[in-house]
């Protein structure tokens, strides 16, 4: 999850924001201990234009 991210050169905080979600909370989705919901995901994808496939 976290490839894209920092590939764009983006910060955790970032994409926090983006889904509305607290940066703790997305840190423990990048570490596997929470997960994504669809609505989060479909937000990320919109967001740098690639299928939730790609995602």
């Amino acid at each position: 999850m976290n490839r894209i991210r920092e590939e764009r050169g983006l910060t955790q905080q970032h994409i926090a924001d983006l889904i509305g979600m607290h940066r703790s909370n997305y840190s423990k989705i990048e570490n596997g201990q929470r997960e994504i919901s669809v609505t989060a995901i479909v937000k990320i994808a919109q967001h740098f234009k690639i299928t939730i496939d790609d995602y």
